[in-house]
């Protein structure tokens, strides 16, 4: 009989297990945030064992897992293991002298950005969201330039960090606003939101 660490599971009741839609869950598969096997039909199939760590992972504080939540823990991956789409964006923040603790800041700023994207994509004390953003922003841009990064490995770090937001916030599977994403207002949003955030953080980073 097989262990609940071997047990193959198809991508229905993986994801329910993870408490996710399907096609969240097949995305995140794809970008290799979940470990997963295929069949020689091309099925995907994952170990339980797998889904019960990922979600112990995220059930450290003791709350129940949502999407949400799950979304942070899969631009946590993101960040610490990128696909090779953005490997190359990535490249950058990797090849700073910072310390450990400068890097899980990082992380978290990204955790916090996300947030700050959601509660002013949803309007949800939209200006408050989008001046701490811009907060964020400018302590990026000095530490950029603190840190010698060029103009152009700025954006690049930013952009990187602003792809992995969106596309979780615009994934219509996981709906993490509670938002029609394929609206264009959604989009608009989010736009202003990081253009914004982004000329902050290249002032700051241009400042003597």
């Amino acid at each position: 009989m097989a262990t609940t660490d071997s047990k193959l599971l198809g991508i229905s009741k993986a994801a329910k297990i993870l408490g996710v839609h399907p096609l969240t869950l097949r995305s995140w598969a794809e970008k290799g945030y979940i470990p997963h096997y295929k069949t020689p039909g091309g099925h995907r199939r994952f170990k339980e064992g797998d889904l019960r760590a990922f979600l112990a992972e995220m059930n450290q504080d003791g709350a129940a897992p949502t999407p949400e939540s799950l979304a942070h823990q899969a631009i946590q991956r993101e960040i610490n293991a990128p696909s090779a789409r953005k490997a190359m964006m990535a490249q950058p923040v990797r090849q700073m002298e910072i310390s450990r603790d400068q890097r899980d800041r990082m992380r978290s700023t990204g955790q916090e950005m996300l947030e700050l994207a959601i509660q002013y994509t949803a309007n949800k004390s939209a200006e408050n969201a989008l001046e701490q953003a811009r907060a964020i922003g400018r302590t990026y841009g000095v530490f950029s330039r603190r840190n010698g990064l060029s103009l152009s490995e700025t954006v690049a770090t930013f952009n990187f960090f602003r792809d992995t937001i969106v596309e979780a916030i615009l994934d219509p599977a996981a709906n993490i606003t509670g938002l029609d994403a394929s609206t264009p207002q959604v989009y608009h949003r989010l736009n202003h939101f990081f253009n914004d955030v982004l000329l902050t953080a290249v002032q700051a980073a241009e400042e003597k």
